[in-house]
């Protein structure tokens, strides 16, 4: 199942990366990105719309639930602006932000993201488009690296006491064919040409898409432009998701049962462990369809014990790396994680310390546990974001996977997981068949660290996975 290959892009998409490859680099090339049904399955202000009576709240949560996000139209946006006349611009840039981590960014279209980051790598500007306010699409362009956002404006109203309130809207709402002015005005005011840009959106969006030079159809194909199909964010799985979700989790309890039973008559504990962790662990991919690639497999091996450490977006994520470190390693999990069924009774028997996030001291006393057990020769595993990432951007890193490879002396081995998070979303609980692509650096020795230089190794090995998944450093957030 796991082996060194050299990954490369859904042939789906291959022609359009291979079009973006070939157009000049640098920042003369603009790429749109239509937010709305585009990078995102809808509108980010579609969890703000207010709902005129407990029936139309309850249509649309089950309509959103079945069918994904439904649509917001020009009254919409007009209609969440007035309400936030007079609020408070930092309030309402937080609800923002809120809404993105708790809601919108479940609505990302990976097979659009990936395109955006192609972009970003032959150094093209990266656009952003939306119906929305800067308020819902800035915490997504923050997480993408775009370099500017083309969103219905709003007013500011400057106060003497406690800092600016919203206005009204200060422009038509960004949609259609207003959409596609404020592009040949940004696009005008950057010294753009728009017959070399590129434009991604949906077929509504055609305003937009008759501007450049190289369109794409996000979604349904309107007959004329190529089109980039994308996978349904709706609540509903495929049934085959629904057949390999209850393959992977029987699977794992029918493999680690019998790894169990062969370690129990061996009389050895972290036989069990080992059996469970790795027979276990590819015996549930393996049903579930779901397959991995890994470029630089030899660095799985060639330093033990080591602190391995892996970005994590999906509940799939410590399956995989389970299944790619085999044995004699163990980990540190949140003390949430000792509730998640099967999985936290199997966390605890193999030792791993939960730690309660927040409680410094009990979280010094939980890891030296773990600095003991990397000393006596069991590799480490920990995903040193602490927890799940809304986007396929990594979230800032924990120093305490960098404290123990410290402390016990042992080298640091980045695994950089690319997609496992499109295999099983954030907040769901299905598991869709397909391949997990993976790419192991090098051990990063530690010989050298000291307290007071962890922060900068943090960011190095942080770095490291940015630059693997076509990422650019956080820029700072622009004010509407």
């Amino acid at each position: 199942m796991t082996g060194p290959t050299t990954s490369s892009p859904p042939s789906a998409q291959a022609r359009f990366v291979e079009r973006i490859d070939a157009a000049e680099p640098g920042p003369a090339v603009a790429a749109f990105v239509v937010v709305d049904g585009g990078l995102l399955a809808g509108c980010p202000l579609a969890p703000l719309v207010p709902s005129t009576s407990l029936w139309d709240r309850f249509a649309r949560e089950v309509r959103d639930g079945v069918a994904g996000p439904g649509e917001v139209s020009v009254a919409d946006v007009e209609r969440v602006v007035r309400s936030r006349r007079g609020r408070s611009v930092d309030e309402v840039a937080e609800e923002g932000r809120q809404t993105f981590r708790s809601t919108t960014a479940s609505w990302l279209h990976p097979e659009v993201w990936r395109l955006a980051v192609a972009h970003a790598r032959r150094g093209h500007r990266v656009v952003l488009v939306s119906r929305a306010t800067r308020a819902e699409v800035d915490p997504l362009a923050a997480e993408l690296g775009a370099d500017d956002v083309v969103a219905t404006r709003v007013s500011v109203v400057p106060t003497d006491d406690d800092g600016d309130r919203v206005g009204g809207i200060a422009s038509p709402v960004c949609a259609g064919p207003a959409a596609a002015d404020a592009v040949a005005a940004w696009a005008d005011a950057h010294d753009v040409d728009l017959g070399a840009a590129f434009a991604y959106g949906p077929a509504a969006e055609r305003a937009v898409l008759d501007l450049v030079g190289h369109s794409t159809v996000v979604g349904e194909p309107d007959g004329v432009r190529p089109d980039l199909p994308v996978a349904p964010r709706g609540a509903v799985p495929p049934l085959e998701a629904i057949g390999g979700t209850l393959g992977f989790y029987g699977g794992f309890t029918t493999a680690t049962a019998a790894a169990a039973g062969a370690g129990l008559l061996h009389g050895s504990r972290r036989r069990v462990i080992n059996l469970a962790g790795s027979l276990g662990s590819e015996f549930a991919l393996g049903v579930a369809g779901v397959r991995i690639e890994v470029d630089g497999a030899e660095h799985l091996w060639s330093r033990r014990p080591a602190v391995f450490v892996f970005n994590h977006q999906s509940k799939l994520d410590p399956i995989v790396a389970m299944a790619l470190l085999r044995h004699d390693f163990t980990g540190v999990a949140k003390a949430e994680a000792k509730q998640i069924p099967l999985f936290g009774q199997l966390f605890a028997f193999a030792d791993v310390a939960f730690v309660e996030r927040g409680n410094t001291r009990q979280a010094r006393d939980a890891l030296q546990p773990a600095v003991d057990r990397v000393r006596r020769g069991t590799s480490l595993l920990m995903a040193p974001e602490g927890t799940r990432s809304v986007t396929p951007r990594p979230g800032p890193f924990k120093k305490g996977a960098f404290h123990i490879a410290m402390q016990a002396g042992v080298p640091m081995v980045p695994i950089v997981l690319e997609n496992a998070g499109e295999l099983m979303w954030r907040y769901d609980q299905m598991v869709r068949p397909g391949t997990v692509r993976v790419i192991v650096h090098p051990p990063i020795e530690t010989d050298d660290w000291t307290v007071e230089t962890l922060g900068d190794h943090v960011a190095h090995v942080r770095g490291l996975f940015l630059e693997t998944l076509g990422l650019a450093e956080e820029k700072e957030a622009v004010r509407p």
